[in-house]
């Protein structure tokens, strides 16, 4: 079957679409009206962002079309074991609403690096700024631009390099017009439309499972056919298991996967969620920044636990539908093993082309577009941030003004966009994806700094020698794992990236403590009483509600007890592994 021909349209599809881009466009101007008066303004929208907007954006921010297109080929090829990196995340929420979020509220920063400088020094400050903006051009902006100029040429036609460079210009411009508040309220108005629109279309696929059109009985149609025991499922399966792992034969509806699984080994994954849970949700800046724009520290919390909501439900519209193409197609896995991945790669479109009528896929491509907007005008936004706050301040003009620093900050979202479209358009020339390239990398810049941030938190003594020897031999172990794997042929375990970004966050952790003791000397220019996890209970106990409606502590519990439910529901206790 072709994943890659044009999807028919009809005029009622074209009327959806451009209504979206008119309600975003009307959304969009007025959030950012006035919103250039100062950088608190701009970058932070003037710290009044309240608990809704802040978990919307925060999840239209992180949800993107990697979610939608790129989990569903995973989840087609390795079953439900992908659902386990979304919970993890809503375990990762509560961890930050509980230890992270009162110091980033407390400290009343803008930017991640400027509470790094305050606690480590400016070294610390600029290595990580530097590293931030390269990440969020070279990666974030580039993936998701090349994604959306994918979608317009696919759905209408038009040249792919002219495609890439509206989306970026589009997607981007919200973000120099009004700053952050135009970001979080127009990725509200994106979040809901992405998660209705795609659920629609799980709705449909489930409905179209069985005979009877309902969708639990097309639910459990699709975990009959997952658990792969007869026909042609079990064929697939088998024929995808060696790629998988050498554990025996692949358990498609687990999601505790042995070690050497490429995405989810148990041996690192859970591990890994200090690594590279707590870098993308801590120091992210794109991602944290509206968590610093809130109110106050409740509706901070708050609108984190609407994101740790999102992230439990989020399977149901992006792993889902991976299991039901693998119900309706599983001779897409019995050919070979790398055209599998391709068409996998297109299942998306295939479900699309299936599933959802003709005249609402102008709802699928305002999708598509959400994803592409909501995420683009963050980085954009961040970047601006870190440029003016990190870069252009503390090193070109120390004492510019408030209007100095807004100007450099829409110039320089303005340079963001135009690299960001560079690169998406070097990476549509490439001929390799770049999903498990973004994954990777996540595990591999994360552990120095999320080990420098824990260790700093937990230990008052720790300086800027070693957060500086944490992240150099952090980042040198990390080169020296990987090139290890290139030069000799290692067990299966070893180069599953959970695992790798789990080992060097102990080695970074440990070097850190090393650096602080060898020269225990305070950096010039920190704080001289930092604090610490131990020494902060009135931070970490404020902003937890008054009522059981808004109590942080309740819709935490809650939230854990769900997520831990829905892991042991797809785990070997309810779907044990077949016995080969």
């Amino acid at each position: 079957m072709d994943t890659g021909s044009t999807l028919a349209m009809l005029p009622l599809d074209y009327v959806e679409f451009f209504v979206f881009l008119a309600a975003l466009c009307v959304v969009g101007i007025v959030s950012g009206r006035g919103k250039r008066g100062s950088t608190a303004d701009y970058f932070l929208a003037g710290r009044k962002l309240p608990w809704y907007v802040v978990g919307g954006s925060y999840v239209a921010a992180n949800v993107s079309t990697e979610h939608f297109i790129g989990l569903v080929g995973i989840s087609y090829i390795q079953g439900a074991a992908p659902a386990l990196a979304q919970w993890n995340t809503s375990l990762v929420e509560i961890l930050i609403v509980f230890l992270f979020v009162p110091f980033l509220i407390r400290a009343r920063v803008t930017t991640v690096p400027q509470y790094l400088a305050g606690r480590f020094g400016p070294g610390v400050r600029q290595a990580f700024a530097l590293l931030t903006i390269f990440a969020n051009i070279t990666i974030f902006m580039a993936a998701v631009m090349y994604a959306g100029g994918l979608a317009l040429a696919g759905f209408f036609g038009w040249p792919l390099l002219w495609c890439i460079i509206g989306t970026g210009i589009f997607a981007g411009g919200w973000a120099v017009y009004g700053g952050l508040n135009t970001v979080a309220w127009t990725g509200l108005l994106t979040a809901v439309v992405k998660i209705g629109g795609v659920g629609l279309l799980t709705i449909l696929a489930l409905k179209a499972m069985t005979p009877s059109g309902g969708i639990v009985d097309g639910f459990f149609s699709v975990i009959q056919h997952n658990i792969a025991t007869t026909g042609v499922w079990r064929q697939a399966a088998d024929a995808a298991s060696p790629h998988l792992t050498q554990y025996g034969a692949y358990n498609r509806l687990t999601v505790f996967q042995p070690p050497d699984h490429p995405l989810i080994p148990w041996t690192g994954i859970f591990l890994s969620l200090f690594a590279v849970g707590v870098w993308y949700g801590v120091m992210n800046q794109f991602i944290v920044q509206r968590v610093l724009g809130a109110k106050d520290i409740w509706h901070a919390r708050m609108g984190m636990l609407v994101a740790g909501y999102a992230k439990l439900l989020l399977p149901l519209i992006v792993v889902l539908p991976g299991l039901i193409l693998f119900t309706r197609h599983p001779e897409f896995m019995l050919g070979d093993w790398k055209n599998a991945q391709h068409l996998a790669d297109g299942g998306f479109v295939v479900l699309v082309r299936e599933f959802l009528p003709v005249g609402l896929r102008g709802l699928l491509l305002a999708v598509l577009i959400c994803a592409v907007q909501s995420t683009v005008s963050s980085v954009v936004n961040a970047t601006a941030a870190i440029l003016t706050l990190d870069v252009y301040m503390p090193l070109l003009n120390p004492g510019a003004s408030e209007k100095q620093k807004v100007r450099f900050g829409i110039w320089a979202s303005i340079a963001a966009i135009l690299a960001g479209i560079a690169m998406a358009i070097y990476v549509s020339r490439q001929s390799t994806g770049i999903f498990q390239y973004m994954q990777t990398l996540n595990g591999f810049v994360a552990p120095p700094f999320a080990a420098i941030l824990w260790v700093g938190l937990m230990w008052k003594r720790t300086n800027g020698f070693g957060a500086m020897t944490g992240i150099i031999g952090g980042f040198a172990v990390g080169a020296l794992i990987k090139l290890a794997g290139y030069w000799a042929a290692m067990p299966g375990w070893y180069y599953a990236f959970a695992n790798q970004a789990a080992f060097c966050l102990f080695v970074s952790c440990g070097l850190c403590v090393a650096g602080t003791l060898l020269h225990p000397a305070l950096t010039p220019g920190v704080q001289t009483d930092p604090v610490t996890f131990w020494d902060s209970g009135d931070a970490l106990t404020a902003g937890l509600g008054t009522r059981w409606y808004s109590s942080v502590i309740f819709w935490a519990g809650l939230l854990l007890v769900l997520t831990l439910a829905m892991m042991l529901v797809f785990s070997q206790l309810f779907f044990p592994t077949r016995v080969t």
